[in-house]
Formats: C-alpha cells, structure tokens, sequence
C-alpha cells in the first residue's frame, strides 16, 4: 500500500489532533438494536446548585445568601420556589418544550468534601470511594444486550468508562510542528504494524466526523464549550454512533468571587446552556432518542465564605435533558434553609440518592430490567430508581 505525502501529513494531523481509541480495530461504532443514546456530562469541581437551580421562593433564601442573593427579577422562574440562574436562560427552551426534569437536593451516597472523593463515587457509582476500579457507565455497556459502543469526549479517560467493555475517546488538541524527517519514520511505522495502522485509520474516520474547525487556543478544558458539544454530537448522531458518551467540564470550585447576574459562575453556567443548546441543534433527528445527564460531585455551602465565594458542601442540583424524559418540572424533596434544616449547620440537606436518578435514567433509556439497573450500581439494590424522570 502507497500513500502520498499531502494524505500523510493530512491524516497524521488528524490523529495527533486528540483522538485517541481504546480496543477497537476501526472507529465503525457497533449498530445499536434499540433506539436510545445516554450522554452523562460531569461538572467537575462541585457547581453552586443554589446559585444554578436558586430556590427563590425559600423563605431563609435572601438572608442566608445575603449578598450574594439573586432578586426573583433576575431569574427565569420555573414555579413557585426555583428559578433559573440568568446564564442558563437558554435552557428554557428545553424546560418549554417539556424536555427537561431539574433536579435539587441531590447528593452521592458518601458524604465527603473530597473532590477526589467525591468524583470517584458519582464516575464509579458506588456507595463509597473504595471498590470496584469499574466506572458505571461501563457497567452499563457490560449489562446491555446485542452490540453497543461508548465514547469519552474528554482529554483522558474519565471514570465512569474506564472497565472491561472497551470504549474510544475523542479530544480536541492542536498539532505541534514536526519535521519531515519523523513523519517518514511515523509513516513507516504505521505501515510495518497493522493493528496500529488501523487505529490509525480509526482516528482518521473520527475526525473525519468531528470536522475541521478549531477547537480554541489550548483545545481541551479551554476549548469553546460549545463547540466541544457539537463534536461530540457528530460523533454520537450517526446511524452506527456509540449509545454511551461521557463529556467532562471543569472549573466549578468557586471558592471566591463567584459573582451574581453576570459574574465568573454566572457565564460559566451560560456557557454550559449554550453548549447544551448547540448539542441538541447538531443531534438533530438522533435528538429524538437521546437523553442528557449533567451532574457534579457535590454542592457547595449554603452560605458564602468571607472571599464571596462558596466552599465545598453536599447537596446541589443537576438537570436531565431529552425528548424522553417527562419533563417541565423540579423533582426535588426540598429540605429548607433554616438553620437547623442545613445538614451539619452549613449545607443543603441531600434528600435525592444520585444512583435514583442515573438507575432511573438507564432503566428507561434503555429498557433496563430493576436487576440489571442493581448490577450498573451494585451497592444500590436498595435504592429505587426513579423510573418516574421518564416520559
């Protein structure tokens, strides 16, 4: 086999460019038997779920928050006690159209201020930081029946995929220069070892997918967000795209200067709604079987440090996004903001198990069976899931 110069460069820009697979021989993801695509994006860094999801209509609310309280103006009010932060204002379009649950008082099963902690137990979801090195989103591929695929769109590979089941990633990066010199030694590699051929030829396809544009200066955590979803929306829309993603973004631990309408946390949060927004434009017709989990490894405190920011707390808020999910509505057992309301006198009592939620989730994404929902989570059998977050 012969390849010309310009092809060489061209692909070899292509695979350098951030792809990388894990255990498949080509990028052709596996048919999918049953309609369903599942995307778990993680906040990491634990968001501010009362400075996200503000519980308005609280009466403690403005006191406790004091100065870094929003006025009920400021918020898209989704009922009497939540209103939506003014960066996530392009989520009402989803919340319209009924196709988004927001969730408050949620909490990993292990109370921890830990985010190493913490993000083992909601990417394992297991009932403590110790076990299983199985992330739950690989167990449940391992469960699910007939051909299935997952992909990470990540700089690395997060958790909640790395287990048996082999799974691809895909990141954004930029291409250092290389002299020609390397390139010809690289070429000749690839050609001399067939399987590193064809994962070569696996990236090349995925980029293929994904396109040209640049991801921003830095690729990866400072890449635009929304630009970053609408890759992973070209990788997952295909006829034959994974029915398993995880996305990661960071930069959630505000510690100081969080800000209110307009602030550091406030654009954060915008920038994860437009992105959300840009997923579900690019998903297009695939839009009609896909759900979208975002959710972080705790809250923070209820109320503000002395640096105007907020520390590591428990309970918070997340959201889960699709045409499949019986939507418009706050599921949340609200537990106040007195004082003697606040778990361990300073944060938002958790009275919703994550693993409810996500076994709830695969259960109706994928027409999963109870037992089979117990073995994705093996510490929750306990635990039901809360199959109600589904239309």
């Amino acid at each position: 086999m012969t390849i010309d110069r310009r092809t060489f460069l061209h692909a070899t820009g292509m695979c350098f460019g951030g792809v990388a697979t894990f255990g498949f021989p080509t990028v052709q993801f596996a048919s999918v038997p049953e309609p369903g695509r599942l995307v778990f994006v993680l906040l990491r860094g634990g968001f501010d779920g009362l400075a996200a999801l503000v519980p308005v209509g609280d009466p403690e609310y403005a006191d406790l928050r004091a100065g870094m309280a929003f006025e009920p103006g400021d918020l898209f009010g989704l009922d009497g006690t939540f209103g939506l932060a003014p960066g996530l204002e392009p989520l009402r379009e989803f919340w319209d159209a009924g196709e988004m649950v927001a969730l408050h008082a949620m909490a990993i099963p292990f109370r921890t201020r830990s985010h190493f902690d913490g993000q083992a137990v909601l990417e394992t979801g297991l009932g403590r930081p110790e076990g299983s090195a199985d992330g739950w989103l690989n167990r449940l591929l391992q469960v699910m029946e007939g051909e299935r695929s997952g992909i990470a769109v990540a700089a690395g590979m997060p958790r909640s995929l790395i287990g048996s089941y082999p799974v691809s990633t895909w990141s954004p990066a930029e291409l250092g220069a290389v002299d020609d010199a390397y390139l010809d030694r690289l070429h000749l590699l690839y050609r001399s070892d067939p399987r590193l051929f064809n994962r070569f030829e696996a990236a090349v396809q995925q980029r293929d997918r994904v396109g040209d544009e640049s991801m921003g200066e830095g690729g990866g955590r400072n890449a635009d967000v929304g630009e970053l979803f609408r890759a992973a929306a070209r990788l997952i829309r295909t006829e034959a795209g994974p029915n398993v993603a995880a996305l990661e973004l960071s930069g959630w631990d505000t510690h100081a200067n969080q800000g209110l309408v307009g602030g550091p946390l406030d654009r954060l949060l915008g920038r994860l709604a437009e992105g959300l927004v840009a997923f579900r434009d690019e998903m297009q017709e695939r839009w009609s079987d896909t759900t979208v989990v975002v959710m972080t490894e705790f809250g923070r405190t209820a109320r503000p440090n002395g640096t105007r920011g907020t520390d590591h707390g428990t309970a918070g808020a997340g959201f889960v996004l699709g045409p499949r999910v019986a939507g418009g509505r706050v599921v949340a057992d609200w537990p106040g903001l007195a004082d003697r309301q606040l778990y361990e006198g300073r944060d938002l009592h958790p009275t919703l198990d994550t693993r409810a939620v996500l076994k709830g989730i695969v259960q109706g994404a994928f027409d999963l069976t109870a037992g089979q929902a117990d073995r994705v989570f093996p510490d929750s059998v306990g635990v039901r899931g809360r199959v109600d977050l589904m239309a």
